[in-house]
C-alpha cells in the first residue's frame, strides 16, 4: 500500500464511526467523510483492513464448493479479482457521476462507500461463518443469508442516497451498477477457477 498517502488511526477510527453513523440511517454519517482528493485515495486502505475479513470469506466459500485449481492460482485470481473489485466500481462511477451531473458529490460518495466496505465485509463474515456451522435449518439459513444481503444492498442505498444526493429511484440505480459489477466479477472468477 506504499502507493496511497499514510493514514493515522485516527483517520480510520473517524471514517469507521462514519460508516457506522450512515449503517444506523443518520444522514450526518456522511459528515465524516472529506470530500478531498486525499481523502479519496486514503479510503482505498479500507481495501487492505478488510482484505483479512474477505480472505476468509474466501476459505469459508472453497470449503464449500471445492475448486480443481491449485492453491497458487487461485491465489493470483483472487488478489486480482479483489483488486479489480476495489477498482472497478469507482472508476465506473466517475462515468456515471459525470452523466447524472454529481461531481460534487463523487469523491464524498467513494469515500464514504469505501469505508462502509469494511462494515458490510464484517457483517458478511460474521453471518458466513455462522452459517457454515450449519446449525440451522436450511430453510432458515437461507432467510438469515437473504436478510443479510437485503441489509448490505439497504445499506448501500443509504450511503448511494445520501453521499450523491439522489432520490430513492437514483440510488436504487447505483446500488444495481455495484452488485452489476460484482456479479461480472465474481462470475470471472469461478469461471477461471
Amino acid at each position: 500500500m506504499a502507493l496511497l498517502p499514510p493514514i493515522s488511526a485516527h483517520e480510520i477510527a473517524t471514517s469507521l464511526y462514519g460508516a457506522t453513523r450512515l449503517a444506523r440511517a443518520d444522514p450526518r454519517g456522511i459528515d465524516f467523510f472529506d470530500d478531498t482528493v486525499e481523502a479519496f485515495w486514503k479510503s482505498f486502505w479500507a481495501a487492505a483492513i478488510a482484505a483479512p475479513a474477505f480472505a476468509l470469506l474466501i476459505v469459508l466459500d472453497l470449503s464449500e464448493t471445492p475448486v480443481t485449481s491449485g492453491a497458487l492460482r487461485i491465489l493470483l485470481i483472487e488478489c486480482v479479482a479483489y483488486v479489480a473489485g476495489w477498482a472497478a466500481f469507482p472508476l465506473a462511477m466517475h462515468y456515471v457521476a459525470e452523466m447524472i451531473d454529481r461531481e460534487e458529490q463523487y469523491i464524498r460518495y467513494i469515500v464514504a462507500n469505501n469505508w462502509g466496505s469494511v462494515l458490510q465485509v464484517t457483517l458478511y463474515l460474521f453471518v458466513s461463518a455462522f452459517l457454515a456451522l450449519d446449525v440451522l435449518p436450511h430453510g432458515f439459513a437461507i432467510a438469515v443469508s437473504l436478510a443479510t444481503y437485503g441489509t448490505i444492498f439497504v445499506y448501500q442505498w443509504f450511503v448511494a442516497r445520501v453521499g450523491l444526493e439522489l432520490s430513492r429511484g437514483g440510488a436504487a440505480g447505483i446500488v444495481a451498477l455495484d452488485f452489476g459489477i460484482g456479479l461480472i466479477l465474481n462470475t470471472t472468477v469461478r469461471v477461471m477457477l
